[in-house]
């Protein structure tokens, strides 16, 4: 490889294939593909999704070659970018790369999706858009680091829009410099702002279908010819320097093409931010030991990082006023898991229940800078006095974990009952996921995500 980091990342990009990287990747990838299937059909009918489909139609999308996931009729490539990104990142239930800061499955598989029924790619040309979108999602992400979130800014939102187009070039089969042409496009369309946080916003929801709209159109645009920026990640005014405060440049190319980030990639049991996780695992730990015992006094530590976002002292933290509110309060979610010994959708219409309510008031949010950002400490004492501590490095569902595909399976029956899948539908499904190498080509086998599954009217 040849050139800086974006041109390096783009020769990786362009010269993915199916058939190049290892198992693992294969695997992994196939994974998040279900994962997405089953979080986008699940999204697709929340309140939120109303609002843009309406939206789409008043700006005259007349249908065209695309797929809607979960619903009926059909979009224009970026269209069904937008929706397909928005639907799958709406339950905040989607895949996350926790060294990447970054949910790389939400924007990169729709731009995907949306660039290989337009140019009716064959399947190995789709698994290796899949392939490439994530992994340079994921180094970018990494190489941008935390800090993107002290100055305001939603990595998924930058990151992911340059694995958007990364993936949507190789689906569209652009050369390196091409490829490169399109990431230096992304540059100007990627950001995403975390002010949502303030009165629990939409924004979010969006962030990832923006993502994959404009991944998309960048990867368009430079395939019609139409010239980006070089060096649009590591350049004096490009991604690192726009939105990292301590970026680590050499995560863009460290042994590229030989370590793959995208293998970092987990996948989240409970519908909310993944930094509530480790915290809520233990709490539903400590209801099973608690059994009849009441939880009189709880502490959770959690890393600085996860205090900014889930933790703190201010009221919709406490006692969240909307779902957004609650997928970001980790006394929420610990008050929850520790009475009901588990943690759904169905949870947040608990928001108003007086005894979620009292138990969050109780839960002491501490912080430890020396406890990594997903990281957590539960200390709960009974009113008898039975004291219970317990700690997590890291949340189930990371990389490695064996419950992994069980977790995304369960998902994806849950979406085929939401969608009206027949049993045939989700077997097929299940199957392409499992064994990504013999993918069919896109307009064989995405029209049956529309909702009742099969083929689009």
């Amino acid at each position: 490889m040849s050139g800086g980091a974006t041109r390096q990342l783009s020769e990786l990009a362009a010269g993915v294939t199916a058939g190049g990287p290892p198992a693992a990747v294969i695997d992994l990838t196939g994974l998040c593909l279900a994962d997405f299937l089953a979080v986008a059909t699940l999204g697709a009918r929340l309140e939120s999704s109303e609002p843009v489909l309406r939206t789409v139609r008043a700006l005259g999308d007349d249908g065209g070659p695309c797929t809607v996931i979960g619903r009926r009729g059909t979009a224009t490539p970026e269209h069904a970018a937008l929706l397909n990104g928005m639907f799958a990142h709406s339950l905040d239930f989607d895949d996350t790369n926790i060294p990447a800061c970054s949910h790389p499955g939400a924007p990169v598989i729709p731009a995907v999706l949306a660039a290989a029924e337009h140019a009716g790619a064959a399947g190995p040309d789709v698994l290796s858009g899949l392939v490439a979108g994530h992994e340079v999602c994921c180094r970018v992400g990494r190489a941008i680091g935390g800090g993107a979130y002290d100055r305001g800014f939603h990595p998924t939102a930058i990151a992911g829009t340059f694995g958007a187009a990364a993936g949507a070039a190789r689906v569209l089969g652009l050369d390196a410099a091409t490829t490169e042409s399109a990431l230096g496009l992304a540059g100007s369309m990627a950001s995403g702002s975390m002010q949502y946080l303030c009165n629990g916003a939409w924004n979010k929801r969006l962030h990832a279908g923006l993502a994959a709209r404009n991944g998309l159109t960048a990867a368009l645009l430079a395939a019609s010819g139409f010239r980006g920026s070089a060096a649009a990640i590591e350049g004096d005014a490009g991604a690192l320097i726009n939105f990292g405060t301590v970026p680590d440049p050499g995560a863009l190319t460290a042994d590229l093409g030989r370590t793959w980030y995208l293998l970092d990639t987990g996948f989240k049991p409970y519908p909310s931010c993944r930094l509530t996780h480790a915290a809520t695992d233990i709490c539903l730990d400590l209801h099973s030991e608690l059994g009849m015992r009441r939880a009189d006094s709880v502490t959770v530590v959690i890393s600085p990082r996860a205090d900014s976002i889930v933790g703190g002292d201010a009221p919709h933290k406490v006692r969240p006023a909307n779902v957004v509110d609650a997928q970001f309060s980790v006394r929420f979610q610990c008050a929850v898991a520790l009475l009901d010994g588990q943690v759904t959708w169905a949870s947040y219409g608990r928001l108003d229940d007086p005894a979620v309510q009292a138990l969050a008031a109780r839960i002491m949010v501490a912080v430890d800078p020396d406890q990594g950002p997903a990281a957590a400490t539960v200390c709960l004492q009974t009113g008898d006095g039975v004291r219970l501590e317990r700690h997590r490095d890291l949340p189930r569902g990371e990389s490695g974990d064996p419950d992994n595909r069980r977790v995304v399976d369960d998902k994806l029956i849950q979406a085929a009952t939401a969608a009206g899948w027949p049993a045939e539908t989700l077997g097929r499904l299940r199957d392409l996921c499992q064994l990504p190498r013999t993918m069919p080509a896109a307009r064989a086998w995405i029209p049956w995500l529309v909702a009742g599954g099969g083929d689009r009217p």
